[in-house]
């Protein structure tokens, strides 16, 4: 009986250094620089409770944390390209994303609606980027949402 354990936790080992690898060999290739030049676009998200529901931050609204915020390249259709990521206690989230070959692109930004809540803005924003424009121009982006009652 023992031969038998000792074979499977051998065959588990070893699945997992084999998936292991496979994954950082993969993290390598995405993030190895190579001969083409890398540029890198930063924004942020903004994520506040819209008590007038007007879509518009009131300086006496406060932040919503733990608001789930997507980046989706467009162009290349590539999903979660900045990893879905959260806001703060301040309602902030900071989004960074490379651009291989400093190319243009499209993203769009999304949020997930918070459970008990409902956008006030819209909770998807197309961002169009041209190589010309400036890339390290941080853009702030808002979200809203009202209590649903």
């Amino acid at each position: 009986m023992s031969r038998l354990l000792e074979f499977f936790l051998g065959s588990i080992l070893i699945t997992v250094f084999t998936v292991a690898f496979l994954f950082f060999s993969a993290v390598h290739y995405i993030l190895k620089g190579g001969d083409v030049a890398h540029c890198a676009w930063y924004g942020s998200a903004r994520a506040w409770i819209d008590s007038n529901a007007d879509g518009r931050m009131n300086p006496d609204e406060p932040p919503l944390s733990d608001v789930q915020v997507h980046v989706d390249d467009m162009q290349y259709q590539f999903i979660d390209i900045d990893w879905p990521a959260s806001t703060n206690q301040d309602g902030d989230v900071q989004l960074n994303v490379s651009l291989p070959g400093c190319s243009g692109t499209a993203f769009e930004i999304y949020v997930e609606v918070p459970e008990g809540y409902r956008a006030t803005t819209r909770p998807r924003i197309e961002v169009n980027l041209n190589p010309e424009e400036s890339l390290n121009t941080e853009r702030v982006y808002y979200f809203g949402f009202a209590p649903e009652r």
